[in-house]
């Protein structure tokens, strides 16, 4: 079964497994009549009975052993959904957005005039890492409503890259409005590895750098913390978080691991 953070009902019952393995039933039943303010303390409480080393690694063998939908939003072209139907996704380089940045603001009052800055300014937010620093890579989030419901602006107005582009070629937030209007909304679900995932999720230290840090890595706080409350609230929503849990790759992503284009609306929002 491919695992969807946001349904909790999709990785639920592996997740216990290895929390009763890890800590015992005792611990999850008192865990269960617990009463949390913070979504930290709920996983706080499971690694007191266990120690931090011990519960990372637990959780690393068991992202590893399991397959997981992440999403990529972003605003197309409509000859750019068939392209990534037909090649899937590609890692940003900023020369190639030449052509499709010119489609989109010819129409700009000021196009005629400032045109000309374009492949400059592309160098300069592209492989110069002058802001955004997005060159050779292509981001994802793991929750969907994360994506949709709070750091939505690659929904409203596309990738971070070509705003800072348009931003730094008119000086000013002019340009917006035709990232948006000139494209269609999209949610591309990617199937990926646990091992990806993890890699993706730290891409600067690596898993077991933070572990040896002290820390239980990112990653698998997410996933623990999440289970942790919601085994002691049982009603809570777990999409409701919006979790602002990002990855990133400097690999294509093949057609055939895309599960979904989604073209999304305002009201498709959750």
């Amino acid at each position: 079964m491919t695992i969807y953070y946001d349904q909790f009902e999709t990785w639920e019952g592996s997740f216990r497994e290895l929390a009763v393995d890890l800590v015992g039933k005792e611990a999850i039943e008192t865990l269960a009549s617990s009463n949390f303010e913070f979504i930290e303390d709920a996983g706080d409480s499971v690694v007191r009975h266990t120690d931090i080393e011990t519960a990372s690694d637990a959780i690393y063998d068991w992202l590893q052993a399991h397959e997981f939908c992440v999403f990529h939003g972003t605003r197309l072209l409509p000859d750019e959904i068939l392209s990534v139907q037909q090649l899937g996704l590609r890692p940003l380089v900023a020369a190639d957005r030449r052509q499709r940045l010119t489609e989109i603001l010819k129409t700009h009052p000021q196009w005629h005039h400032l045109e000309h800055q374009l492949a400059e300014v592309l160098e300069d937010v592209g492989p110069k890492n002058k802001q955004g620093r997005r060159e050779g890579q292509v981001h994802f989030s793991l929750s969907r409503s994360g994506l949709a419901n709070g750091f939505d602006h690659y929904l409203s107005h596309g990738s971070e890259f070509d705003q800072h582009v348009v931003q730094r070629l008119f000086g000013d937030q002019s340009g917006l409005h035709l990232l948006h209007s000139e494209t269609v909304p999209i949610i591309v679900h990617v199937r990926i590895g646990g091992e990806e995932l993890v890699r993706g999720a730290h891409p600067h230290f690596s898993y077991s750098d933070i572990t040896g840090m002290g820390e239980i890595p990112g990653i698998a706080r997410v996933f623990l913390n999440s289970w942790a409350f919601k085994v002691a609230n049982p009603s809570f929503d777990i999409a409701k978080l919006r979790t602002d849990c990002c990855m990133m790759q400097r690999v294509a992503t093949p057609p055939e691991r895309i599960i979904d284009l989604e073209k999304f609306g305002e009201l498709d929002a959750k």
